[in-house]
């Protein structure tokens, strides 16, 4: 029953299934971890020489995978001296020194008893390793790696590269994310220290000093924390073990194992959420520079181009950040990564982020119409596509639109009071909205950060109805946005307040009769705080909230 619940806790883990997704080492790190515990125990039990190929290998392995090896490999030798330690602290006194020489002696004489496949195996870890570090024998350089890695990440571990989090950061994770796990783990933690072998508490200082080194290294990503959980998620397995070792009556299955399946719903329903719900979500402190869903929505864009032009349309990405495009764009042949914005950037479309948009802007030539998307947190790109190609493949889009512009009068009869507002998980408001409704009240909102939203950026709003003017006149509109907002009325652009910036008062003039007149309202969010307020000054008045009372929608 323990080694079920383990393997449970590691395979539905909301934290280790949702990088086991990505494209992070650690996966790959924790389950050769995992082979070179077990093979080494195995061969404890056994002595049988298999084993030891499959700890070499594996060792070899973690080595190619990732730099933090030296951390792992550190930590195992650590808890497997003290797990000695407290054996032969177990033994009466007079025998201690005589036990600690016998290991010694026990591991000279294995050597010497398996000389063929600690050779084969010592071969075996050193192919292994030119093999990968040499990029399969393409790269020789790249051997020199092995030592110039740790070189490397003892950098970053101390400089954190805008990383750098409290002691506490991963115990925050285990709360939020895995705090069954943590639990099970902590009880399992004390028993095994009340029924203490040589396993229990190997695991046991595996998963203290796993936390313990990775909390002290200022640099902190929540990727790392599947290291921890590893150890954490045996311990949990020796606790239940445990408890149903002990278990005799029916009544006290009867007990356990409705606890045991809520346990583990709750688990599969954290991970179901975080995995193919909330994904990009950067209220959920493991999503970290997470590609955004609106990487869709630009895939579909260049879809609809290559409808016309074919997939061997020229793509210009002169943007500094761009990964993972490379992959997304692996079937656009012509789709060249520049890493800047070059001399010539021209070409049916440009991908550009924001840094590098007012360069390109001096550079093209000819007319472009742009498109925004959001790649990661903090990354935008900015599509700029050639005019006519964006009128022949965007201009369905563009009627529908305009098609959205009263081209006769309304009565109030037609209408109900309150714009419709329809909700998109994207800047542009393009494909199905996430929520319709009628907004109820003026538009005002004011989030500081991401907790307090109750959307995931980015996300875009776009408000349409009836303006209710009583008295003819001039009307100064307004927005006061972070980020982007614009107005139309009846169809013409009134308040230009679009574009990424922190809060912006942008107001705007224009001249209306008496009647209904058709307005819409975008607006979008990238991230960090996001504000709206809708403002108009009427004449002879103040600047304040368009009223929800002049407000309307069709029936």
């Amino acid at each position: 029953m323990g080694l079920l619940t383990a393997g449970l806790l590691v395979a539905l883990s909301p934290s280790i299934s949702f990088f086991s997704r990505d494209t992070i080492h650690e996966i790959y790190l924790i389950f050769f971890s995992l082979a070179i515990i077990v093979s080494f125990f195995l061969y404890s039990e056994t002595r049988k020489s298999r084993y030891i190929y499959f700890a070499v290998a594996s060792i070899a392995f973690v080595i190619t995978i990732k730099e933090t090896y030296i951390i792992t490999f550190a930590v195992f030798a650590l808890s497997l001296i003290i797990a000695y330690c407290f054996e032969v602290g177990l033994s009466p006194k007079g025998t201690r020194y005589a036990r600690f020489k016998n290991i010694f002696t026990t591991f000279a004489s294995e050597c010497k008893r398996h000389k063929y496949a600690v050779g084969i195996s010592v071969g075996m870890f050193f192919l292994i390793n030119f093999l990968f570090y040499s990029s399969f024998f393409t790269y020789y350089e790249g051997v020199n790696g092995i030592l110039r890695t740790l070189k490397i990440w003892s950098k970053t571990g101390v400089h954190q590269g805008g990383h750098a989090k409290p002691f506490f950061y991963y115990f925050k994770l285990f709360r939020k994310f895995e705090l069954p796990m943590l639990v099970l783990g902590i009880a399992g933690f004390y028993y095994a220290f009340r029924h203490r072998s040589k396993f229990t508490v190997f695991v046991s200082f595996w998963a203290i000093l796993i936390y313990v080194v990775y909390s002290l290294i200022p640099y902190k990503t929540p990727w790392l924390v599947v290291n921890i959980l590893l150890p954490l998620s045996i311990l949990a397995g020796i606790f239940v073990n445990g408890i149903f070792g002990i278990v005799k009556k029916r009544w006290h299955y009867a007990i356990f194992y409705p606890i045991y399946v809520i346990i583990f719903g709750i688990i599969c329903y954290q991970s179901i959420m975080l995995n193919f719900k909330n994904y990009d979500d950067e209220r959920y402190e493991l999503v970290y520079v997470q590609t955004k869903r609106d990487v869709y929505n630009l895939m579909n864009r260049m879809e609809s181009l290559s409808n016309t032009s074919g997939k061997s349309i020229v793509i210009n990405i002169v943007s500094k950040e761009y990964w993972p495009l490379p992959w997304y764009f692996r079937e656009y042949k012509n789709a060249r990564f520049w890493g800047s914005v070059i001399d010539n950037p021209n070409a049916p479309v440009i991908l550009v982020d924001k840094s590098g948009e007012s360069k390109l802007k001096e550079k093209l030539k000819g007319k472009y119409k742009k498109e925004r998307f959001v790649l990661r947190p903090g990354v935008w790109l900015v599509a700029y596509i050639q005019e006519d190609l964006y009128n022949a493949v965007c201009g369905e889009e563009a009627t529908s639109k305009a098609a959205s512009l009263p081209i006769t009068k309304v009565s109030k009869d037609e209408l109900e009071q309150g714009l419709t507002g329809k909700y998109y998980y994207n800047i542009e408001c393009i494909g199905l909205p996430f929520l319709s409704r009628v907004e109820k009240n003026s538009i005002s909102f004011t989030y500081n950060d991401e907790t307090q939203k109750p959307y995931r950026s980015p996300f875009g709003i776009e408000w349409e109805g009836y303006l209710s003017i009583a008295q003819k006149g001039v009307y100064q509109f307004a927005t006061k946005s972070d980020d982007g907002s614009v107005v139309y009325i009846d169809g013409n652009l009134v308040v230009d307040n679009d574009d990424l910036h922190a809060m912006r008062h942008i107001t705007g003039v224009v001249s209306l009769g008496e009647g209904f007149h058709h307005v819409r309202i975008k607006y979008f969010d990238g991230g960090g705080g996001a504000i709206m307020e809708f403002l108009w000054t009427p004449p002879g008045g103040s600047e304040s909230l368009v009223p929800v009372q002049v407000l309307f929608h069709k029936k």
